[in-house]
């Protein structure tokens, strides 16, 4: 079976948010946090970032309400594809999920897209 979750975000909107500790600690783990701050463009790398885990939570039928954001990593292949892995409970409750990712960037917006295949 397969499922699709997507996700659309302002860009503008993430520079703000990513001035915010609370924010910027809770919703990315190390790993991105880093990869943010050395970005280009941070705060488009940023609502990249949250719009694929935005769209991880929907494929999986649960929605950020349901799953920790910081549970969702995202992470680049050797070639520079986005990948998502899942940490804590999101692994614990679809560690059994395939997951493939996509992430656009085009003017103000950021976007992204999951298919999710169960076993």
């Amino acid at each position: 079976m397969f499922s699709v979750g997507n996700d659309l975000e302002q860009i503008a909107r993430f520079a703000r948010l990513i001035e915010k500790q609370s924010f910027f600690h809770g919703v990315y783990t190390a790993y991105e946090r880093e990869y943010i701050k050395n970005a280009r463009t941070p705060s488009a790398t940023a609502a990249g970032f949250f719009c694929a885990k935005e769209a991880v939570a929907k494929a999986v039928g649960e929605g950020l309400f349901g799953l920790h954001p910081a549970h969702i990593e995202v992470y680049h292949a050797a070639s520079g594809a986005p990948q998502v892995r899942l940490l804590g409970r999101a692994a614990e409750r679809y560690g059994n999920v395939a997951l493939a990712v996509s992430i656009s960037h085009a003017g103000e917006y950021a976007s992204a897209v999951c298919i999710a295949q169960w076993e």
